[in-house]
């Protein structure tokens, strides 16, 4: 797959033939930010880094950047509790890579396996994410194989009820071109952090210390989420543009370019 960098005017034209309503029953659903997933009718629009490993290593992470207590063990209930049902819980590897551990393939949990450090991740966290979905996978949840070489052209950060489909197809100089992008989907992303905050405060996951409430824990989350998307794409996405996709109800959108990585 010849590697490009979308224009504003691509972009566009690849959100309109890619945009979808979301599959009812996959709002909880997630699905990491990677362009390798197939445009299937059932693809969550829900896309954030490392789907639901990388939840779990962002509850961690806030604790550490903002120096409050989590219970690892609780946390990882609370995010069964948001998910729904283990079954439902989502992670991904590469149909090349070794498969003795689950996320062998993440590239959002390979980074943080090289540098927990700039995640504001212990050692021992990281261990113990890798271990919580290797057991899953033991116990029957589907691991999501992704194929392929990685050939993103741009960032979209999503806003609104539509969902992006991963790869599609633009026109450049010599002709047409297949081509991929990462999705970020802010909307749902942020939804699915206040519902995980009110999981772990009813799961007792944190202690959160005086004055600190469930609207802190979400604030907390939401800003430590930025933090290891940026860090994960200045490692896998350096160069590219970033668009903010917003869409109304009816699927009209706005694009505007808002930065590079």
């Amino acid at each position: 797959m010849n590697k490009l960098v979308l224009t504003k005017q691509q972009v566009s034209l690849f959100v309109q033939e890619n945009k979808y309503r979301p599959a009812a029953g996959t709002e909880k659903i997630s699905r990491c930010i990677d362009g390798r997933y197939e445009n299937e009718t059932d693809l969550p629009a829900l896309a954030f880094p490392g789907a639901d490993a990388g939840e779990l290593a962002l509850i961690f992470a806030t604790a550490q950047t903002y120096g409050f207590g989590v219970d690892r063990a609780k946390a990882y209930k609370a995010l069964l509790a948001t998910v729904g049902d283990k079954k439902q819980m989502r992670f991904h590897s590469d149909s090349h890579a070794d498969k003795k551990e689950a996320l062998s393939g993440c590239g959002h949990i390979k980074q943080m396996k090289l540098d927990a450090q700039a995640y504001g991740l212990a050692k021992e966290d990281v261990d113990f994410i890798v271990s919580s979905f290797t057991k899953l996978r033991e116990e029957g949840v589907a691991e999501t194989d992704l194929h392929g070489e990685h050939g993103e052209s741009a960032v979209l950060l999503i806003r609104g009820e539509w969902g992006v489909y991963p790869k599609g197809t633009v026109k450049g100089e010599t002709g047409d071109k297949r081509t991929e992008v990462f999705v970020y989907h802010q909307t749902l992303v942020d939804l699915r952090h206040r519902e995980f905050a009110k999981e772990l405060i009813a799961a007792g996951a944190v202690d959160l210390g005086d004055g600190r409430d469930e609207e802190y824990l979400y604030e907390v989350l939401c800003d430590v989420s930025e933090t290891h998307l940026m860090e994960t794409a200045r490692r896998l996405a350096s160069g590219l543009p970033i668009f903010e996709v917003t869409f109304d109800k009816d699927g009209g959108f706005d694009v505007e370019e808002v930065g590079k990585v």
